[in-house]
């Protein structure tokens, strides 16, 4: 089997993408659509995946957006049909993001099957535009209005490496007591002002824990010259522009901070790691928000809308966190419980098969 998958814009789209590359490797050759110079190019690359380039746009409804979206469409087309015929495809696979749209469009113009992943409570725009045309929708959490046999719930698939970590981290109970701050894959001003106040505050106090940031790397140095001033004697803190490799701080946390993106909560859930969720107020939609609520209400977190936050109350609600007991155990019937990147891909595998 052959198989071509696009994917990117942010952490969000790019890693279900390598996830699903990783599972469907083992059953025959695959090929990525990155953008030139891309996040999602460096990713693929640095992962070992065959990349393609292609050309996209992102879908606003500006008349100078619609122009320049056109034109690059176009040619992102004529490129990701080139790559399905060469590659003999038997299907694509679309994990968001604009630079998945060339890919459908070509794979639909191909008659090759079209497969998308949706990671949030709120669909996207490409996927919303063209759900139809696929074969399968897998979605990362339940989506209201998606209904019938093309919309499969199976949570979001992650890294095998990452989730067998973040599974073995919850099933022993983990003893990790750390806090950590998680802006999202370009990091979080907001965020990593809240984890400069809480390390001052958690310092007052005489708390002896680790604190972990992410600060993303435009913030990196100011974090860090931040930092350098307080003059801590109980907090250690850790400071990360990135890390590709995120089960090395998931391993120490016990309490996080992070914003609703789909991915970041997955993650977390799997790992039984309490998720104290300050959703980025703009986020197309609100889905940050609709995805915090769905942890919430799954008891594996709890969501604190930032134009309203309270700095005592989040800080109460941190040390509560971490004053808890035991790792909460994942009902089995749990969408974070099963290995959504094992699901998906046999899903897709089984569907080529059988035409």
């Amino acid at each position: 089997m052959n198989y071509v998958i696009a994917g990117g814009g942010t952490g969000g789209h790019i890693y279900p993408a390598v996830a699903i590359a990783e599972r469907l490797a083992g059953s025959g050759s695959v090929t990525m659509l990155a953008r030139s110079g891309s996040m999602e190019q460096r990713v693929f690359e640095s992962q070992g995946l065959t990349v393609a380039t292609v050309s996209s746009a992102p879908l606003l409804y500006s008349l100078r957006s619609l122009w320049r979206l056109a034109i690059a469409t176009t040619s992102g087309v004529r490129l990701a049909r080139k790559v399905m015929v060469a590659d003999h495809a038997d299907a694509f696979i679309g994990t968001g993001g604009y630079v998945s749209v060339p890919g459908i469009i070509a794979a639909l113009m191909t008659r090759v099957p079209v497969f998308l992943l949706e990671q949030n409570t709120v669909m996207g725009r490409a996927n919303k535009l063209f759900a139809h045309g696929a074969r399968r929708v897998f979605l990362g959490f339940p989506l209201e209005h998606a209904h019938g046999p093309r919309y499969v719930v199976t949570g979001n698939p992650l890294r095998r490496e990452l989730y067998m970590a973040l599974a073995e981290c919850r099933s022993t109970g983990s003893t990790a007591n750390g806090l950590l701050f998680l802006g999202g894959s370009g990091g979080a001003r907001f965020v990593n002002d809240l984890f400069l106040q809480a390390v001052r505050q958690l310092d007052t106090e005489g708390r002896d824990l680790e604190v972990i940031v992410v600060t993303g790397n435009d913030d990196y140095g100011r974090i860090c010259d931040e930092v350098a001033r307080l003059k801590l004697q109980h907090v250690v803190p850790s400071i990360v522009a990135y890390e590709d490799h995120m089960e090395r701080l998931y391993c120490k946390t016990r309490v996080a901070v992070t914003r609703g993106g789909a991915l970041a909560l997955t993650e977390l859930a799997v790992g039984g790691i309490f998720a104290v969720i300050v959703p980025y107020p703009y986020a197309v939609g609100h889905h940050q928000s609709r995805n915090a609520a769905y942890l919430e209400s799954q008891g594996l977190g709890i969501c604190m809308e930032q134009n309203s936050l309270n700095f005592e109350k989040f800080l109460s609600t941190v040390k509560g966190a971490l004053d808890g007991g035991k790792t909460r155990m994942l009902d089995q019937e749990s969408i974070f419980a099963t290995d959504a990147g094992d699901l998906i891909a046999s899903a897709i595998e089984q569907e080529c098969q059988h035409g």
